[in-house]
Parts: structure tokens; sequence; C-alpha cells
């Protein structure tokens, strides 16, 4: 099985297109074969996107998904603390302190 932590543009698309690549990988969350890795807060962005107005995605879709990534995905506790950056031009950004230095040797 594959573990896998899923972008919400993922979703989106997955959502939007059904017979694109995204909503394989939709298919294969149901289907066992990709376990998604979850925290609370990737299911709340998770949520929160889906929900916007502009896809207008019904709600008991939105639910369903939400559930099925819930019940079939692996939930983890994040070790540390992510700093958003100031540069408000960069939504997506974030500053992640490293947990250990790369050995390049």
């Amino acid at each position: 099985m594959i573990r896998a932590v899923i972008d919400t543009n993922v979703l989106v698309s997955g959502l939007l297109s059904p017979s694109g690549n995204e909503a394989l990988l939709l298919l294969a969350v149901h289907q066992g074969l990709v376990r998604p890795c979850l925290s609370e807060e990737i299911i709340e962005e998770y949520a929160g996107v889906l929900r916007r107005r502009k896809f207008r995605f019904p709600r008991q879709q939105v639910e369903a998904l939400v559930a099925t990534l819930r019940s079939r995905g692996e939930l983890f506790q994040p070790k540390a603390s992510v700093a958003i950056s100031p540069n408000r031009q960069i939504p997506n950004f974030s500053i992640v302190p490293p947990q250990r230095k790369p050995n390049f040797s």
C-alpha cells in the first residue's frame, strides 16, 4: 500500500474532473490502494477548501469524501510547529524548521 500526503488541489481536481488522474487517486483511496497521511489541520483544510462557494460541491459529497479520507487514512500528530511566512503575496508558503541536518556523504 502507498502512503501519501494528498494536496488539497488534488482533491479539488479529482472532484471537478471525474475522468482525470486526480479522480483515479481518489478511487485508489476508496479501494484501499493508497492510504492518506493526515493531521487534524490537513483535514480541516480539506473541508474548508472543498466547502468554498466557488466550487459548488454538494455538502454531502464533501462530507462523504472527508469521512472516507478520515476512515482510510492514517492520522499523524505533527512534532514541530510551522511558522507561516509573513509574505502575504505567497499565501501557501510555509517555513518549516529542519528536524535534522541532511547527510550528503
